[in-house]
Parts: C-alpha cells; sequence; structure tokens
C-alpha cells in the first residue's frame, strides 16, 4: 500500500513539473503559431513566426488585407505589434499607435492573445493544428 501510495505521489509530482513547464513558458517558441478570431462579421488570422515576425489576414465585408510585421514580447506575457498590424473592431493602440496586448493560458495548457483594452479587448485562439496561413505567410 505504500508503494502505491509513493508511485502516485511521484506521478502528481512529475505531472506538475510537467505542467508547470508548458504553462510558465511564454518564450517566442512557446507563443508562435496561428491564432484566429470571428467576431462581429470580421476573421482574423495572425500567424506569429519564433523568429519574431508575423502574418496578418483580415477579412471583413468579404474583403480580405494581408499584412507582415515584426513582433516583440515584453513583460511576462505582453506584446507589441508592428505599425503595419490590421486594427481589429474594439482594439485600443498604445501611445505610439502600436497594437499591444497579453497572452494568457487556459488551465496553463492553451494560449490566447487579447489585444488592448485588457481586459475586453478583442481574444484571438491559438489553433491547435495550424492550418491556414503557412510559415511563410502563403496560404495553404
Amino acid at each position: 500500500m505504500k508503494k502505491i501510495a509513493l508511485s502516485c505521489s511521484v506521478l502528481v509530482l512529475i505531472s506538475f513539473c510537467v505542467w508547470y513547464g508548458i504553462a510558465a513558458n511564454y518564450g517566442y517558441d512557446a507563443l508562435s503559431g496561428a491564432y484566429v478570431l470571428n467576431q462581429n462579421g470580421e476573421r482574423c488570422t495572425l500567424f506569429l513566426r519564433s523568429d519574431g515576425t508575423f502574418t496578418e489576414q483580415v477579412t471583413r465585408g468579404g474583403i480580405s488585407n494581408t499584412v507582415e510585421g515584426s513582433w516583440r514580447r515584453y513583460g511576462e506575457a505582453h506584446v507589441s505589434f508592428s505599425s503595419s498590424f490590421l486594427k481589429l473592431d474594439g482594439e485600443e493602440l498604445n501611445a505610439e499607435g502600436e497594437a499591444h496586448g497579453q497572452f494568457d493560458r487556459t488551465f496553463g495548457l492553451f494560449p490566447s492573445l487579447t489585444l488592448a483594452p485588457i481586459p475586453g479587448g478583442p481574444m484571438l485562439k491559438k489553433r491547435l493544428l495550424s492550418i491556414g496561413i503557412g510559415h511563410h505567410g502563403k496560404a495553404r
């Protein structure tokens, strides 16, 4: 019985360590990928690359626009985008006119990006399987 209790304790400890390693990682590699927003007739697909560049595709009223630019992390989970970023409905820009926001994780595992104002700004959810805009910003 003591072996089972010890084994369960070790398993719980290992599981916590693995979860924490994922949940606490806000590095460029961990945050890169495709994020999607669908709201108020607007669709945005934002592909963040680990080299600090992005491709954003926004569709409003059947018209699509695609831009490329750069993104940078600051603090633990905050982000700013270059001026090429297409402003989304309900989004606020910072004093320099940049789009900015904050990464969060549901249960510490599933990333999302909330653009300013925080809280209440547009929220893009990370796709678990990136389909759509490819690594180089080309539609697949």
